[in-house]
């Protein structure tokens, strides 16, 4: 890896431990491979250390290598600049955007809307079984490729947030109304369905699908990252706050 001269694009985004969130490079890890596991399209995250400090490494997916070997940027928009909104209005308890939004977003600019639709529809069921309370407009993005298609951007900033302590576990982005991942109904993924024009079958189905892949795969990813990395007592929590989620999501 190298440091990028003045004008040069960088091709990594490096993310440290920080004072009061110390697991919070390993958290981000571990959830970003948990939903790369379960079929999402997610940024290449790895956790590296120096010294004693981990961090986490991300491939900037926002670039591209030309004939002559060269990186060259690909132009992105995150969901509160193609939707009009600034920056201070990511999250919808504070007048962003919708998830319902989002989603006609992705159906009218996407180049393969079926496909990125049911992507986005996947990654709020995982930030409401995986705990990430922080899916807010601006960490969903558009990707604009060099031949003019444009698609949903790779899913990044996934983390149980759940398992932190001092960070508010409502959702950025309320299904049916409802923010509180803990009290959630089928009526609430009913309305989310009604919401986007999805069939509420089609919507349920895919709830219970991701519930299943994440109880099926949860335990052998904590078990993979730490025999990559070491044992990792703080998973531990993770895999609890997901599989309870999971459960009590299926239950009628």
């Amino acid at each position: 890896m190298s440091i990028p001269q003045p004008e040069a694009p960088s091709r990594h985004i490096l993310k440290f431990e920080l004072a009061d969130y110390r697991h919070l490079p390993a958290y981000e890890t571990f959830a970003t491979r948990l939903a790369a596991a379960i079929g999402l399209p997610v940024v290449d995250i790895a956790l590296r250390t120096v010294g004693r400090t981990r961090y986490a490494q991300i491939a900037r997916y926002d670039r591209l290598w030309d004939d002559s070997g060269e990186v060259q940027r690909l132009h992105q928009e995150d969901f509160c600049q193609a939707l009009g909104y600034g920056h201070e209005k990511k999250y919808q308890e504070h007048g962003g955007p919708s998830f319902a939004q989002c989603y006609r977003l992705v159906q009218e600019a996407s180049g393969e809307p079926a496909i990125d639709a049911q992507h986005l529809l996947r990654w709020q069921i995982f930030n409401v079984l995986a705990g990430n309370s922080d899916g807010h407009a601006k960490n969903l993005s558009l990707l604009h490729g060099p031949d003019d298609a444009t698609r949903l951007a790779p899913f990044y900033d996934l983390v149980c947030t759940r398992a932190i302590e001092r960070i508010d576990t409502h959702l950025a982005l309320d299904v049916g109304g409802e923010r509180n991942p803990s009290v959630m109904t089928q009526a609430n993924w009913g309305a989310l369905a009604k919401a986007c024009d999805v069939r509420p079958q089609f919507l349920a189905k895919l709830v219970r699908e991701t519930a299943d892949r994440l109880q099926e795969r949860i335990g052998a990813e904590r078990e993979a990252f730490e025999a990559r990395h070491g044992a990792y007592p703080a998973l531990q929590r993770i895999e609890k706050i997901v599989n309870q989620q999971c459960r009590r999501i299926v239950t009628p």
